[in-house]
């Protein structure tokens, strides 16, 4: 199969390593640096979706399927926003193959509560909900999946400066993202919509203990959503390759 990732940046780089081998990779990129590295792997292309000379994808009617990876953040200026989903809509314009848009658990609220794919709207970010809104409204057949915090390789927890170690952790490992849109493309699958978080919710301070092999109590009681991920997991009958957090080395 030929696959485009749009944007690949920490994820889509992993993504395309993981699918090259069965599969011709074209990628995009804005960084000028990183468009000479990735063309020594894949067939890379320099976009700047922000910065965009309105054009069609030359290699469009080749691929089989397209992957937008590109980030959406709730703090990004909505001019920005607007003219970048336009401008991706212009580049992949009446793309009717399989697509999918990774997006985020971030437009969920954070309420103590354990939430599914059904919440309601009027509950979801506005910003992240919007974007989500006009990728389906120009591609119905889009697969969108929102991720959990992104952890594997070189992003370990107890790297960062955590603010909040008793908060419950909502996190997804790499590996599985790479898995679960292998499984979906081999299944030729259109117009769903997942949570992809590691089924386990420890707090940040165990995963932080077990990484540093410190043994720092819990000041107060957990807190925080619990995104879950049954939907794919029965739907696609899959298991998470890494389930907890805690072992996520």
């Amino acid at each position: 199969m030929k696959i485009g990732i749009i944007g690949c940046g920490w994820l889509g780089f992993r993504l395309a390593k993981h699918l090259n081998e069965n599969n011709t990779i074209y990628t995009t990129t804005r960084n000028i640096d990183k468009y000479t590295s990735l063309g020594t792997y894949f067939h890379s292309f320099l976009i700047d979706f922000d910065n965009f000379e309105a054009k069609k994808w030359e290699i469009l009617s080749d691929l089989d399927c397209i992957i937008i990876t590109i980030p959406f953040g709730r703090h990004l200026d909505n001019n920005i926003l607007e003219k970048r989903l336009k401008n991706i809509d212009f580049f992949i314009q009446n793309f009717k193959k399989q697509l999918f848009f990774t997006s985020s658990i971030g437009i969920y609220p954070q309420s103590d509560m354990k939430i599914d794919e059904n919440l309601p709207s009027t509950l979801l970010e506005s910003k992240l909900f919007f974007v989500e809104s006009f990728l389906k409204s120009k591609f119905p057949q889009i697969n969108i999946l929102r991720l959990g915090g992104l952890m594997g390789d070189d992003r370990i927890l107890s790297k960062y400066k955590i603010s909040e170690p008793n908060q419950v952790a909502n996190h997804t490992h790499y590996q599985d993202v790479c898995l679960i849109i292998e499984k979906m493309i081999s299944l030729n699958l259109q117009s769903k919509l997942y949570n992809v978080v590691a089924p386990e919710h420890p707090i940040k301070q165990e995963i932080i203990n077990y990484q540093k092999g410190t043994k720092t109590k819990p000041k107060e009681k957990p807190y925080g959503k619990i995104v879950l991920s049954k939907k794919l997991e029965t739907e696609l009958d899959y298991n998470f390759l890494y389930p907890n957090p805690v072992y996520f080395l």
